[in-house]
């Protein structure tokens, strides 16, 4: 019942930290650190006889209103996907290892002599106003990514596998050549042409091509520079999904009912609710059973979660991990590249590693994220269990400050007198940096602080953005707005990632994502090897990612600092609850279609 793609996660990095200073702990080996298991059933059943009909209340847990950006290429927050699920649905199907599989709104095939994908439609596909899917509407995604004009922020150079379209990108061309309709616009079929064939292309999420389409023709006179903001993608979207959008209050709910043109199984619930609800309100709401499903609850909040009488819990391990990106240059969007040409001292390597040493990652998780949260050794998330390496050792299992001294005595930067601070030698002034720490969390003021203490102890001077918490929604708008301050020298983020391994859309030159703006010759070749012809082979796509991952630690352009397991508790009312990746488990493949209820009010116990 998941989307696979790649969003921003809503929530915070890290839970709490209630404490004051911790004690230093001798470096953990990497696969000790990051081992971390579900513990948590992947779905439930309830035994007993399911009603008729029904609505599901399901809140979104969320200090921040959700956008409702039903357009896929200009939507950047997974919390968009959450609240969406019940009317949004991707082309096609995939099973429990992320890999298409036939059956879903569209099929997919390839051909590899003639490097082309033949994307065909279901017949009955239809809008939820009763108009047909056509072709079009799958090439108007591209169109979306690919002319600037639209805002879109999905923009890689992934895509140049697409025959004419990096042309379009430029202005160079006004169509597509590589997507075409074998059977016409309004036709069921679009054959893509590639420059060559990839070994991600059988996986979803794997940034070469789409999965999702926009109505064409609803959206067509919509001014590209205003179609983010426009009703038609906001509060009247049309969707292909089991339900349809009947009323949405911005930021605070949707209504959803059943969607009449759904082309597949008539859903059994007559409705779906969903509700934004704070941090703060959310255990108390569900002692009082308000919701069937509660989505988004932060890690420390599963002790009080837990012992909620009425609910049971379901998980599965994370397409998730948190880093500490490092503002080194700015994103050229002119010319769609990230350009590593800020003046800072974070330039340098060393001192990079230093800041990544200092912190007190381990500790912060281990006691306050109930075993649900482990040290990250690298960006690759576990689940990628071919291609993650155990091996790096990551500077995220246990703090190391003899380690982060070490590294700031060889870059040059100097104690004071007193010993109280560090001198950057370029300046000759204190080493002082900018944090641009986010809200989300009960204790995210806390969190921070604590940061900025263990920063101290090795000489670094840490101060936070405009001396405050910065929230989430302007968080997300400072990364993604090439035109934002960025009077800012770190930043922690976090990601749900695609379900395929490649980080081409995350941190190459080209891609928007790339939110510390580092570029380099070398981490170019390493993330194109992972895509590469060769890597058609596995062994030596295991090879190449292996590579990456120990530059990404050589380097400390970005410090990954944990991964994680997604929970969801859910009311015992519903009849069956999953957490599965993929269209497994039904015959009709989309759980919302399933969902059903076994009594007319949440249960109690």
């Amino acid at each position: 019942m998941k989307k696979i793609s790649k969003w921003f996660a809503g929530t915070t990095a890290f839970a709490t930290l209630a404490g004051s200073a911790v004690s230093v702990a001798a470096p953990l080996a990497a696969s000790a650190a990051t081992k971390i298991k579900n513990p948590f059933p992947v779905t439930y059943k309830s035994s007993k006889k399911a009603i008729k009909g029904g609505v599901l209340k399901y809140a979104e847990v969320s200090d921040t209103p959700f956008v409702g950006q039903w357009v896929s290429s200009l939507s950047t927050e997974a919390i968009d996907a959450d609240v969406e699920a019940p009317a949004a649905e991707s082309l096609f199907w995939t099973d429990s290892q992320f890999k298409f599989k036939k059956g879903g709104p569209a099929n997919i095939s390839f051909n590899d002599k003639a490097k082309t994908a033949t994307i065909t439609l279901r017949k009955n596909l239809k809008w939820s106003n009763g108009s047909e899917v056509t072709a079009k509407d799958v090439e108007y995604e591209y169109e979306i990514v690919a002319n600037p004009a639209y805002g879109s922020s999905r923009w890689t150079d992934s895509f140049d596998d697409i025959v004419g379209l990096q042309e379009y990108h430029a202005g160079k061309a006004k169509t597509i050549s590589g997507i075409t309709f074998p059977d016409g616009p309004t036709g069921k079929v679009v054959k893509i042409q590639f420059k060559e064939m990839k070994p991600g292309f059988t996986q979803s999420g794997n940034g070469y091509f789409l999965e999702t389409a926009e109505p064409y023709d609803y959206l067509k006179n919509v001014d590209p520079k205003k179609l983010v903001s426009d009703a038609t993608t906001t509060t009247k979207p049309l969707t292909t999904g089991p339900f349809r959008v009947k009323k949405i209050v911005p930021g605070e709910s949707i209504a959803y009912e059943r969607n009449p043109y759904y082309w597949g199984a008539k859903p059994k619930l007559n409705g779906v609710n969903v509700t934004i609800v704070s941090t703060a309100k959310a255990i108390a709401s569900m002692k009082s059973h308000q919701y069937d499903v509660y989505k988004g609850l932060g890690n420390d909040q599963f002790k009080q979660a837990k012992t909620v009488k009425g609910y049971t819990i379901t998980g599965n391990q994370a397409l998730y991990f948190s880093a500490l990106y490092f503002n080194l240059g700015h994103y050229d969007s002119k010319k769609s590249v990230n350009v590593t040409d800020r003046k800072t001292p974070l330039q340098k390597t060393d001192l990079r590693k230093a800041i990544g040493y200092a912190r007190n990652t381990a500790q912060v998780l281990k006691k306050y994220n109930n075993g649900l949260s482990v040290p990250a050794n690298t960006t690759l998330p576990p689940i990628f269990k071919n291609f993650w390496d155990s091996s790096v050792p990551g500077y995220s299992a246990a703090q190391n400050l003899k380690k982060a001294n070490s590294l700031l005595t060889k870059a040059g930067y100097k104690w004071n007198s007193k010993k109280t601070y560090r001198i950057d030698p370029s300046t000759g002034k204190k080493l002082t940096l900018t944090y641009l720490a986010r809200s989300g969390a009960a204790n995210s003021e806390i969190i921070a602080q604590n940061y900025i203490q263990q920063w101290k102890k090795v000489g670094i001077t840490v101060k936070l953005y405009k001396g405050k918490l910065t929230d989430f929604n302007t968080w997300v708008s400072m990364m993604t707005d090439p035109t934002a301050d960025q009077n800012w020298d770190f930043t922690d983020g976090a990601w749900s990632t695609s379900s395929e391994p490649s980080q081409t859309d995350l941190f190459s030159a080209t891609a928007p994502f790339n939110f510390g703006h580092f570029a380099s010759k070398k981490l170019t070749s390493l993330l194109n090897a992972t895509n590469s012809q060769k890597s058609l082979q596995t062994s030596y796509r295991v090879k190449a990612f292996k590579k990456y991952q120990k530059y990404v630690y050589n380097t400390a352009f970005v410090i990954p600092t944990s991964y994680s397991i997604d929970w969801t508790p859910s009311n015992k009312r519903i009849k069956n609850f999953t957490s599965a990746y993929g269209n497994i488990g039904t015959k009709s493949g989309n759980w919302w279609t399933t969902a059903q209820l076994v009594s007319k009010s949440t249960l109690k116990k």
